[in-house]
């Protein structure tokens, strides 16, 4: 996504990945070596390792999700026959362009400055668990320890946004 100033805002998950897998195999050769000045920064080291490892494994797992999403997409453009004609009708008309079935985005907004809450935002619904996903959202936001409990807010400070994709 850029925003309006032309700054690219996502993530670019494959360098991610790329800089873990090289951190992870810098401190896995450290500790093969194992010449530390002590044995703190020999624990550290391999703490240090196994977190890269942790944080290595979900950005896969994401990863693998949007590559997934998009391939998706492709498909349901390419079904069109013309890419180009495909995507342009994607563009104006939205999935209901596409023949396959939507998927949606719930996402919990304050109503007041229509800021998203973080954390509160589910992809890849299917149009049957739309109003399920809506109500544990908003479930959530005003649990205890929640969004609103946080802030004083009570659930009318709150709404959801629906987007198909």
């Amino acid at each position: 996504m850029i925003d309006c100033l032309g700054f690219h805002t996502d993530r670019d998950l494959d360098t991610e990945l790329a800089t873990l897998n090289r951190e992870i195999n810098a401190l896995t050769g450290q500790i093969v070596i194992g010449n530390f000045h002590s044995v703190e920064a020999g624990w550290n080291a391999s703490a240090q390792l196994s977190h890269c490892q942790l944080r290595a494994h979900l950005v896969a797992e994401q990863l693998a999700a949007e590559t997934a999403e998009l391939d998706r997409l492709t498909a349901a453009v390419r079904m069109v026959g013309d890419t180009t004609l495909g995507f342009i009708a994607y563009v104006v008309f939205g999935p209901a362009a596409l023949p396959v079935p939507a998927l949606y985005e719930v996402r919990v907004i304050e109503r007041d400055g229509g800021y998203t809450v973080p954390s509160l935002v589910r992809r890849r619904v299917a149009a049957e668990d739309v109003v399920e996903t809506e109500r544990e959202l908003l479930t959530a936001v005003v649990a205890r320890g929640g969004h609103a409990d946080i802030w004083g807010h009570t659930i009318r400070d709150y709404r959801t946004q629906v987007t198909a994709y």
